[in-house]
Formats: C-alpha cells, sequence, structure tokens
C-alpha cells in the first residue's frame, strides 16, 4: 500500500506531546562481550529524540526503522544499550539534548556552530548538499542560484539551520516556517510555497512514496556568501554534554561503521544511493578552532580526556 506523506510525517501530531515509545529490536545481532557501564538518562537505554520522519528515524509496526535508526542500533547493541525513541517536534529535541533530558537527536542533523555550543556532536556519519523543493513544473532541472529565489516565497522548518541564510536571500517576497515538513511539502504541492529547503533524505523518501504531490529536489549551486543552504554540510549526531562516555562511545562507533563499510548499504536499503552522502566536501572544515582541531580533536565546551571503547567495534 502506498503510504501517504502524512503517513511518512509524524512530526505536526506529535508536537509538543514528547510521546515516547520503547521498541523491540528484532533480528539484530547481539554482542557477546559484557557492556561497559555508560551513564544515559535511563540506564541501560539511548533515548533517542528525533522527530519520526523517514527515512531516517521512525517506529513502524513496533519496529525501529530508518538510516540514522539502523546505524544508531548497530552502535548502542555493541555498548549494551537498548534504543528508545522519544517523539516530539524539533524545537523540543534542541532544548532536551542539552538539558539532558534526551542522550541523542540524529537524522540529516546538521553541524552548526551554535549547536556546537550547547550539545555534544559527533563526526560526521553521512554529509548533504543543499537543494531547493520545488513543483515538478518548474523550468529547474539540473541546478538553481540563489539568485533564482528572487520574487518568490521560500520556507523551511521552524528551527532548522537553513533560517538564517535564508532570511538574507535578497528579493524573496516571504519567508514561511512550518512546525511540519508534512505541511511545508503541502504548500508547496498545492502551489501555496513557491520554494523549501528541508532535509534532503526526507524529500528525497517522500517524492517517491508519493509521486501525487508534484514535487522535485533540484541542487543548489554554491555560493560562499549562503554556505548552508548551498553548501555541503557534515551530517552529524548531538549527544547530551553531561555524557562524554557515550559521546566518545557513538565516536568510535561511527568509525567502526565506515571502516567497515556499513553506513552506504543502510543508506541504499531505504532508496538514498548518491554516493555524495558519503563524500567529504572539499571546502575547508568549519569545525576547525570551533569543536575540533587541525587533527580530529574535540576542543570547545565539552573537551574532555576521551574514553577508549575500541575493544567493542573490532
Amino acid at each position: 500500500m502506498k503510504l501517504t506523506s502524512l503517513e511518512i510525517s509524524r512530526r505536526q501530531m506529535l508536537i509538543g506531546a514528547g510521546a515516547i515509545a520503547t521498541l523491540p529490536l528484532t533480528g539484530l545481532p547481539t554482542f557477546a562481550q559484557a557492556a561497559p557501564k555508560i551513564k544515559t538518562v535511563e540506564p541501560g537505554t539511548i533515548l533517542l529524540g528525533t522527530s519520526g520522519d523517514m527515512p531516517l528515524v521512525a517506529e513502524r509496526d513496533g519496529k525501529l526503522v530508518g538510516i540514522d535508526a539502523e546505524l544508531i542500533t548497530l552502535i548502542a547493541d555493541r555498548i549494551g544499550l537498548k534504543p528508545k525513541i522519544a517523539l516530539m517536534d524539533f524545537p523540543a529535541i534542541l532544548a532536551g539534548v542539552p538539558a539532558g533530558s534526551l542522550d541523542w537527536t540524529g537524522g540529516n542533523f546538521s553541524w552548526r556552530p551554535k549547536r556546537a555550543e550547547i550539545m555534544a556532536l559527533t563526526d560526521a556519519v553521512y554529509y548533504t548538499a543543499g537543494f531547493a523543493i520545488m513543483k515538478v513544473d518548474k523550468p529547474f532541472t539540473d541546478k538553481i542560484t540563489v539568485g533564482d529565489l528572487a520574487g518568490h516565497s521560500i520556507g523551511t522548518g521552524t528551527g532548522y539551520s537553513f533560517i538564517p541564510d535564508m532570511k538574507s536571500v535578497p528579493g524573496t517576497t516571504e519567508l514561511k516556517l512550518y512546525d511540519s515538513v508534512d505541511s511545508c511539502v503541502r504548500d508547496i504541492s498545492a502551489g501555496r510555497l513557491d520554494f523549501g529547503v528541508l532535509d534532503a533524505p526526507v524529500i528525497d523518501w517522500i517524492a517517491k512514496q508519493d509521486p501525487s504531490l508534484g514535487i522535485k529536489q533540484v541542487p543548489f549551486v554554491y555560493d560562499a556568501k549562503y554556505p548552508i543552504i548551498t553548501g555541503k554540510t557534515p551530517m552529524i549526531w548531538g549527544v547530551s554534554p553531561s555524557e562524554p562516555d557515550l559521546f566518545d562511545a557513538l565516536n568510535q562507533g561511527i568509525q567502526w561503521l565506515r571502516k567497515t563499510g556499513q553506513i552506504g548499504p543502510i543508506m541504499a536499503k531505504y532508496g538514498i544511493t548518491d554516493p555524495g552522502y558519503l563524500t567529504p566536501p572539499t571546502t575547508p572544515n568549519p569545525r576547525l578552532g570551533v569543536d575540533r582541531d587541525e587533527v580530529g580533536n574535540v576542543i570547545g565546551p565539552f573537551a574532555h580526556t576521551t574514553r577508549d571503547f575500541s575493544e567493542y567495534f573490532k
């Protein structure tokens, strides 16, 4: 049965609810080594703050599904933690992780300097480029420039990192902020919004699942004046600042996933096959001097002595 975009995105109906569901893990390998002691909000679990958008982190038929969901589950299994999701709106997630009421957030979650001030941000899991969402009849195919947005309405999600760049785009008629991916996509589909900028994998998924929406994504031409909406960005996971051991274990787990080639096949399972998602940008690393030094060590407000969890990732 074809999913509608309303079924795909659960963010709108869960705003502020903070509905929490424990999800059984079935069919996953169990790592036999004794688990390390790692502090989390609830002992033995890792509480995942998520908006429930596919193909990233969601629950379907009582199972944790999605790209980041499967990746975090592989790591959690190695360190003896069971994922448990907390479904809520994006602003609540941005408040919950720094406050320590959530252990983790992820799912096309981009690195930004201000986020590095309020929570510990892992190394890159994958990378996404900038895309503009529009109706399929728009006269753009292989590229679009920031200048092409002039004279049109643009929109994105409340709390999204694209907002500063979008506010500074000259000549646009309106910047609309939405509480859900679904509401933004529906406005584009209905012609109430000309262009949107949202999470690229989510829009890829929605467009494939529901072609009747009549939407497409077109890549932006890189513009140094607008690096957030036009540049390639590392997608990371945010971790509670009070849980440095969890942060270290996840970072080492990400390295293990990369080294063992597990990320690409999981992305492909959900229809995300562009090799660019696994290719770092060629532009200067924006993290240098903010939360990483030249050799990749953690610096800034959450610098600490790294705990070694390598024995769990062999």
